[in-house]
């Protein structure tokens, strides 16, 4: 979080409920929650619903976070894989709840796949 000289900036202080109600309707759509904090890379990208309804909190996002410097917004040029997920990530990391990765290898007789899990560990929310 963003403190100056012992001052939050004035966007941080008049919108903590609706920087907060943000975060909750994104863990809403990715149907997380205290007892289920696991979030499968793969479904995601399977489900374009999903993306979309990430992708559509863009002007709140804007309007409620310090967010320029943000990897989605800062660089227009740079090609993101999964916009989606750079707005996930960017959101939880500014409002303290951690994301740790984990990767699962799947064996089968042909073939090995990977796939990535994020595990949301909720510090102050």
């Amino acid at each position: 979080m963003y403190v100056y000289n012992n001052i939050m900036p004035k966007k941080i202080q008049q919108y903590t409920s609706e920087r907060q109600s943000l975060v909750n309707k994104m863990l809403k759509i990715l149907e997380i929650n205290e007892t289920n904090n696991i979030l499968s890379l793969k479904k995601l990208d399977e489900d374009q619903q999903k993306q979309q309804q990430i992708i559509n909190l863009i002007d709140d996002i804007k309007q409620y976070f310090i967010c320029s410097s943000w990897t989605f917004f800062s660089n227009k040029k740079r090609k993101i894989k999964r916009l989606y997920l750079s707005l996930i990530k960017s959101v939880m990391k500014e409002m303290n709840v951690q994301m740790i990765s984990s990767t699962r290898l799947n064996k089968t007789d042909e073939k090995v796949q990977n796939e990535t899990f994020y595990i949301f560990l909720f510090k102050n929310i």
